[in-house]
Parts: C-alpha cells; sequence; structure tokens
C-alpha cells in the first residue's frame, strides 16, 4: 500500500508584495493631503463665523435676561480678536490692550475675549473699522449696524451682518460652504 503525503503550501506576503502596497498607499496619501487641507481651511473660516454668531446671541441673551447693556468690542489692529463686556464704559474692553483693559472684557465677573490664535489662517475685518456693538437690554436692538467678514487662507469667506433689530444673520459673498449669497 502507498501513502500519499500531502505538502501544505503556507500562504503569506512577500517583502516585495508589501512594498509595492505600502508605495501605492503613499501615493494616495499624497494626493489626498491638499484637498485635507482645504477642508481644515473651510472649517476654521465657518468656526469663526458661527463662534461670533453663538457669542452675538449670547450677549443679547445677557443684556435681557440681566437687564444691562452688554456690548461687544472688535479689535483687528495686531491680529484679531473681540471682548465681550457688561461693565460701563464699554470702550475700555480693549481685548488687545493691556492686562487691565482686558479684565474689562468680561460678562457677570468672567472674562469673554476671542481672539485669532483660536482660528489659526482666517482674518477678521469689520465694518465700520474695530467696531463695537452694544445691545439694550430693553428690546434687545443693537446700534449700530455691521458686518464682520472672516476670509481663510484660500478666500473662502462668511459674513456675519448685525441688524437694528439684534437680528445676526450668517452668509457669503459667493454662496460659500451652503450660506446665503449676501
Amino acid at each position: 500500500m502507498r501513502t500519499v503525503q500531502f505538502r501544505h503550501h503556507l500562504a503569506g506576503v512577500t517583502l516585495i508584495e508589501l512594498l509595492v502596497v505600502l508605495v501605492v498607499l503613499a501615493v494616495f496619501v499624497a494626493l489626498g493631503i491638499p484637498s485635507f487641507n482645504s477642508v481644515f481651511d473651510r472649517h476654521r473660516v465657518t468656526g469663526a463665523a458661527q463662534a461670533l454668531y453663538a457669542d452675538l446671541q449670547y450677549a443679547r441673551a445677557e443684556s435681557i435676561k440681566r437687564n444691562v447693556d452688554v456690548a461687544v468690542n472688535f479689535n483687528n489692529t495686531a491680529g484679531w480678536c473681540y471682548g465681550i463686556t457688561d461693565t460701563a464704559p464699554f470702550a475700555a474692553c480693549d481685548c488687545n490692550g493691556s492686562v487691565a483693559s482686558q479684565a474689562s472684557c468680561s460678562v457677570n465677573g468672567q472674562q469673554y475675549i476671542v481672539t485669532d490664535e483660536r482660528f489659526p489662517g482666517v482674518s477678521m475685518v469689520t465694518s465700520p473699522a474695530n467696531m463695537a456693538v452694544s445691545f439694550d437690554p430693553t428690546r434687545g436692538t443693537l446700534s449700530p449696524n455691521g458686518n464682520i467678514s472672516f476670509t481663510g487662507d484660500a478666500a473662502e469667506q462668511v459674513r456675519v451682518t448685525t441688524y437694528f433689530i439684534g437680528r445676526v444673520r450668517l452668509c457669503s459673498p459667493t454662496g460659500y460652504a451652503g450660506y446665503k449669497p449676501c
């Protein structure tokens, strides 16, 4: 009687096959990196605009709730920033200024300053320049009207527009990121 022996072939990956897969994967990653950068830029611009929108809504709500005027002061002389204050005189709140002037940027005793360091690569322009808006506690109205534009490295732009009636609106001059055109 004859015995038959089966030889088992062990399946595996050779070094050459592994290197080919790694090279192909590296090419795909290298091609995809620029698109990820544009996605991050887009999110920083929309994030800055949405953060300001939320902060303006917060300032209005605090003004009505506590029955005090609340102001939002913008500064874009060295970088950009904005501070929220419920302490008169409102002009004392300078987020780019000295420690004492930054300390006056507070609501209900809590310092409230947002700087450009939070949104790298995003610039802010206000119209009128270095404006301050203040909310009236009686009706939640604000003055003056204005525009705050956030622009990214790839020229994406989102604008926050404030209206006298206390309304705040987000839009984009080019319909960018799904926002309605301004």
